[in-house]
């Protein structure tokens, strides 16, 4: 059986997308994978926050449009980006092991984000993240930040920033480990829902593409994301509103921390 995945053409979604490939060739019998690369609006249009551009699925749209005609058997996707309602007749399916979910503060001029002085410039395109920055201190001022992740930490040398915030797993998946100033601890720099996990999504009526790809999800990841992304359905969150959440396995309970 051929699998064809659909996926964003950054350098992170290819990374992630060729992860999910080595995972279905090495645990999957009689399977080849092909990787088709499709281009959302959020890619296209980087000259403007998310919340001004508006609407959801920025990043996935595109890549549900193709599942939906079949030209593509499975959508890869940073789950974070994924909207909490998905359009009819998709399924978010699952995870593998999730990453790193926390942020992190990258810096050339300060060792952690509480040693930004009074008056700080940093830069951020999320709202969640600059409204942790400006709870922590109202007097920093927020740029703003789009592009992949190479084109973040060049502006922030050219721009002349005191830090911007990066996800961690993003920095790690690419080698890029040595750019981290500090980990931020998401019980108080509450992480995107989502983040660190790769999200997949299938049409409801392809069981087959169910079966396979229960080889490769992690149950205690799906277990915590599907909580985090049952809090955001709740607060009715996307680009434009503020929210985090942490979920997590604590002893065997589910423990969530939420913003």
């Amino acid at each position: 059986m051929n699998i064809v995945l659909g996926t964003r053409g950054s350098r992170l979604a290819l990374w992630q997308a060729h992860h999910i490939k080595e995972l279905l060739l090495k645990n999957v019998k009689d399977v080849t994978v092909d990787v088709n690369i499709i281009s959302t609006r959020g890619d296209r249009i980087l000259d403007k926050a998310l919340p001004d551009i508006g609407g959801k699925g920025l990043f996935t749209k595109e890549i549900e449009d193709a599942l939906l005609e079949e030209r593509v058997d499975i959508a890869v996707h940073s789950l974070k980006d994924l909207p909490g309602e998905l359009p009819e007749g998709l399924l978010y399916i699952g995870s593998p092991k999730r990453a790193d979910c926390r942020d992190t503060f990258v810096s050339k001029k300060w060792s952690s984000l509480s040693g930004v002085p009074d008056g700080g410039r940093l830069a951020t395109g999320s709202m969640r993240r600059k409204a942790l920055i400006f709870e922590q201190n109202p007097t920093i001022t927020c740029g703003m930040l789009r592009g992949n992740i190479d084109t973040r930490l060049r502006k922030l040398e050219e721009e002349d920033w005191d830090g911007i915030i990066m996800a961690a797993a993003a920095l790690e998946r690419l080698g890029m480990h040595d750019q981290i100033t500090e980990f931020l601890n998401p019980e108080s720099f509450v992480s995107a829902v989502g983040q660190g996990a790769i999200g997949l999504e299938i049409k409801e009526s392809r069981p087959e593409l169910m079966d396979i790809l229960n080889n490769i999800i992690d149950e205690k990841t799906v277990t915590a994301v599907k909580a985090e992304r049952a809090f955001m359905r709740a607060l009715e969150g996307g680009c434009s509103v503020p929210i985090g959440a942490w979920g997590r396995l604590v002893n065997g309970s589910l423990a969530l921390t939420g913003y």
